[in-house]
């Protein structure tokens, strides 16, 4: 930056500050013979403190900003990175878990069918025992029906004896008797 010339800086003090302050001689700062000394010391020092903020400050400032940048740069990089790795890992995860669904729902399934077959197998086995067990209590009672109705058939010939010894006053014919009992007995259907 060029520094303007003097004599414009005096003009611009000349128009800017009031002409009183200058009359009275009361502001130090305002007096015209003291004013360009006052000029040339604020260019000295706008000067430095421009060469100092240049080369010291701002290249700092810019070097922090930079670093700044580069860090901010550099963390939403690894967050993507990180955020695809968790992307990857969600959709192996997901994956497992619906193989292991699946594996659990064979595993199931095929547990289903042998327990069901093995029930099949032990209602049959049951199924059996029970059948044998009514074929036998079916023998048994029609063994027991016959002793029985043979022992039926004897009481009735004793007491039909009884009833014609009273009847008739005398003893009857007992193979007579009989062979009437059972022939009753045949045409009732026992």
């Amino acid at each position: 930056m060029r520094l303007a010339r003097p004599g414009l800086w005096l003009a611009a003090a000349a128009v800017l500050l009031p002409t009183a302050a200058f009359a009275a001689g009361d502001m130090p700062q305002l007096r015209p013979h003291d004013l360009f000394p006052q000029l040339v010391w604020l260019v000295i020092l706008f000067t430095v403190l421009y060469v100092l903020l240049s080369t010291v400050a701002i290249p700092r400032i810019s070097a922090t900003l930079e670093a700044r940048d580069a860090k901010i740069t550099g963390d939403l990089a690894a967050a993507e990175k990180a955020n695809e790795d968790a992307r990857g890992l969600v959709e192996a995860y997901q994956k497992r878990l619906a193989d292991a669904r699946a594996n659990a729902r064979g595993l199931t399934r095929e547990r289903e069918e042998a327990d069901s077959a093995a029930a099949a197998a032990r209602l049959a086995e049951i199924g059996e025992r029970i059948g044998a067990q009514i074929a036998e209590a079916e023998k048994r009672i029609a063994a027991q029906k016959t002793g029985v109705l043979a022992g039926l058939e004897q009481m009735a010939s004793e007491v039909a004896q009884s009833v014609y010894a009273k009847l008739a006053g005398q003893p009857a014919d007992a193979t007579a008797l009989n062979t009437k009992v059972a022939d009753a007995i045949k045409r009732s259907g026992r």
